[in-house]
């Protein structure tokens, strides 16, 4: 048997099989059920929470970001915000997409108040990139906020259909560059008129979604807003 870890295979599984009474990010022990309702442990709540009181507006410094009208983020990426994050890479765990859509749709509530019902985008994987991974973690997140705000379900109004070199290390420009032409709306009538909401798990400069929102804006989207699990600190951007 190979040594260095159980894979992404062995992970799911593990996953699948540990009972809820752990914790969803750290997967260590939570309190007693009739004291204790979050998912997470205390120790990650407490450091969440920190994240979310001292979350800083993202740096949208890549230049398609200026097709964005507005960007929300649960929180700062870094400790246990970013272990969640990075987790949800990992294994398709809805427990764990509920927690941080819960943390976003209290965030949103706040700042955003849509003319409408939006239509709920999750950032698409290139079909190589999907194959690979097993599942999309933006729609997993998407999928639960919409349940969460009241949103109707996610629309699959778009499609990837250039894969992109992976964005960490990328400067602005070169994040930018490596995204234009990488999405297509397949159903322009989703969005024709509509204020869109973008969902992925991550901003950084603001490329992807920014993108994205060219794009659907072209197809007719009379407003894109995106909305993330967790945002880069300003001073952080090499990140993705």
């Amino acid at each position: 048997m190979r040594s260095g870890g159980l894979g992404r295979l062995g992970r799911a599984l593990v996953d699948f099989f540990l009972p809820e009474e752990v914790c969803a990010v750290c997967a260590g022990p939570l309190p007693p059920p009739s004291v204790w309702e979050p998912e997470a442990c205390p120790d990650c709540l407490d450091d969440i929470f920190c994240r979310l009181e001292a979350a800083p507006a993202p740096a949208l410094s890549s230049p398609s970001a200026v097709h964005l009208d507005g960007v929300v983020t649960a929180g700062v990426y870094e400790g246990a915000l970013r272990r969640a994050v990075l987790r949800l890479k990992e294994v398709p765990d809805r427990r764990l997409a509920g927690f941080l859509a819960r943390l976003l749709a209290e965030q949103l509530g706040r700042v955003w108040r849509p003319a409408g019902r939006p239509t709920v985008v999750p950032v698409p994987l290139h079909p190589s990139r999907r194959l690979q991974r097993g599942f999309n973690q933006a729609e997993l997140l998407a999928g639960e906020l919409a349940r969460l705000a009241g949103f109707p379900a996610p629309a699959s109004a778009c499609e990837r259909v250039r894969d992109t070199p992976q964005q960490s290390g990328l400067d602005r420009w070169a994040r930018s560059m490596s995204l234009i032409g990488a999405f297509r709306v397949r159903e322009a009538a989703c969005v024709t008129g509509r204020t869109v909401l973008v969902v992925d798990d991550v901003v950084t400069t603001g490329a992807t979604a920014g993108e994205l929102a060219r794009v659907l804006k072209a197809a007719g989207a009379r407003e894109v807003w995106c909305a993330a699990a967790a945002g880069v600190h300003p001073s952080h951007t090499s990140e993705s």
